[in-house]
């Protein structure tokens, strides 16, 4: 049975309280100071520095815990510092999903978002980074990895992981990866390296991983974008642009892939070209200075003669498949079906849309329905809203007037 007028408003006056209670704290929210930046790790290293003989000492400010320099072609390593540590990787751990998935998906291909693709990131990964992704857009897989290799975002890992058969089979391809580069140090859980219990690597496999990335022409494609166009609602697009601090400044920076959590502290892993000459870059558990650090390892790599012998050697990966390099000048896919929407309602006059189907033809029917249900929900709510005012009001103004009435008689006894 329905309840009474009165008794839905003031269920409907207390849930207008409590969402505009949650309102006032979400707007609170996005007023709030930032959350401080955690402390750098500490300065003491993980183990000893060992570079090749007879080169200048490491600079003494790189204080990072663990770290990795080595020749791209030849794979020596000129200088190392627990390379071997296994340590939580971050965001860095997305070059082994672009190994593992770039392959398998063509760039082309457009994909269709659904919520489900995203769904479990609220609840898993709380606070994971994003770069924008939106239920009811189409992506081709070309943006999603821009949105992977310039925003670190999540939700495009997500998507990418759906395409290509979900979270466990994209893992277990991941994990397949990792085997074929001998990168043995490294254990995944998750496909974008949100911190989970035991997902490590070490900044000997991010090498091996960045080196293999480089000889693979779409990742080399994907890992120097500086900018890129990202579509959005209508056909449209907004500019997204790379967290890598040193592509674009650092001379001869070919990018690769930088990170951060609050448990793995800041991690980098990247390359260089001067000269001719490449040098593969890996650092782990350094602080806010991760570039300066990165930077000042670079310019010690590139002074060491090309004939230094190594301290160590990367390990030769398995072959790898390959992928495309993407073509950047397509439009936006969003914008691809709005022409086509425009010139099916062209052909069929007066239409705003062709008629797909007659499945499509109800949902629309019953969109329209629900919105016209909605709009007399909401009026009738407002209704209720100001009858349990006034009725509010009327009852508090008697109870004055019976008080006065009261004491009047009072005073006159």
């Amino acid at each position: 049975m329905r309840g009474s007028p009165v008794r839905r408003s003031i269920t409907v006056a207390a849930a207008c309280v409590a969402l505009i209670g949650a309102g006032a704290a979400a707007a609170a929210a996005d007023v709030a100071p930032p959350t401080p930046t955690p402390p750098s790790p500490s300065s003491t290293p993980l183990g000893p520095t060992v570079a090749s003989p007879g080169t200048p000492p490491i600079p003494p400010d790189v204080q990072a815990g663990s770290f990795v320099v080595a020749d791209e072609a030849t794979g020596a390593i000129l200088a190392e510092r627990a390379p071997h540590d296994r340590l939580r990787p971050a965001s860095t751990l997305k070059v082994l999903t672009a190994l593992a998935l770039m392959p398998r998906l063509d760039p082309a291909q457009v994909h269709l978002s659904v919520p489900g693709d995203i769904a479990a990131l609220a609840t898993d990964e709380p606070g994971a980074s994003a770069v924008g992704i939106k239920p009811g857009l189409s992506y081709r897989v070309s943006d999603l990895w821009n949105g992977v290799f310039l925003r670190s975002g999540n939700d495009a890992i997500a998507t990418l992981a759906a395409m290509a058969g979900g979270e466990a089979a994209t893992v277990a391809l991941m994990r397949q990866t990792a085997q074929r580069l001998h990168a043995d140090d490294t254990v995944v859980v998750n496909a974008d390296g949100y911190d989970a219990d035991g997902q490590v690597s070490s900044a000997y496999d991010l090498a091996l991983m960045a080196r293999a990335g480089l000889q693979d022409p779409g990742f080399r494609s994907y890992c120097a974008l500086q900018k890129a166009k990202f579509p959005s609602v209508n056909g449209t697009t907004f500019e997204i642009d790379s967290e890598n601090r040193l592509l674009g400044k650092y001379p001869g920076m070919i990018g690769v892939k930088n990170g951060y959590t609050s448990l793995a502290h800041h991690t980098f892993v990247g390359a260089a070209e001067r000269n001719g000459r490449t040098l593969v870059v890996s650092v782990f558990d350094a602080g806010t200075d991760i570039y300066q650090q990165t930077a000042k390892l670079l310019d010690w790599g590139f002074a060491v003669p090309a004939t230094a012998p190594g301290v160590d050697q990367l390990a030769a990966p398995d072959p790898l498949q390959k992928s495309a390099v993407p073509d950047e000048t397509l439009p936006p896919p969003d914008a691809v079906h709005a022409k086509e929407r425009h010139t099916q309602a062209g052909n069929d006059g007066d239409l705003a849309t062709p008629p797909t189907s007659a499945a499509a033809a109800s949902l629309t029917h019953k969109a329209k329905d629900s919105g016209s249900t909605m709009l007399g929900d909401v009026f009738q709510t407002l209704l209720y809203i100001l009858g349990f005012l006034v009725f509010a009001v009327v009852g508090l103004r008697t109870r004055v007037l019976v008080k006065q009435y009261r004491q009047r008689r009072a005073d006159r006894a």
